[in-house]
């Protein structure tokens, strides 16, 4: 196995606790989506829930899983690990775009996407 950069295992050890915490804090929205949906109306500014279904908060789980996988895969140094990262981000960014409109864009989920895709891409080429 050939040595890994520091900021490429770094940026790998960080986008496997966030892909964790996704994929738990969605599993726990699909599993209590009555709750949620209350505390969301609550606490944000969304006025209604209408628009969202626990196949939604499941989707973004599974999203989350692949994301979760392609950094592990990454952190292994195998190349396929950044097409199921990316590929999984892309949905993590856009799915909400379509559920909700463009109040579901997260632009902080989008410079941490940047940063990290870019960390990745340029340490693509000493990966398997």
């Amino acid at each position: 196995m050939k040595e890994r950069p520091l900021l490429f295992q770094s940026a790998c050890l960080f986008s496997i606790a966030g892909s964790s915490i996704g994929f738990l804090s969605m599993l726990l929205a699909t599993i209590f989506f009555n709750v949620v949906s209350e505390k969301i109306e609550s606490f944000t500014n969304i006025t209604t829930t209408d628009q969202l279904s626990p196949l939604y908060f499941a989707s973004l789980m599974a999203a989350f899983g692949v994301s979760l996988a392609g950094a592990i895969k990454l952190y292994r140094m195998q190349r396929a690990g950044l097409y199921f990262y990316l590929t999984a981000q892309l949905v993590i960014l856009f799915l909400p775009v379509f559920r909700m409109g463009s109040n579901g864009f997260s632009v902080v989920n989008a410079i941490f996407t940047l940063i990290f895709s870019g960390v990745y891409l340029y340490y693509f080429r000493i990966t398997e």
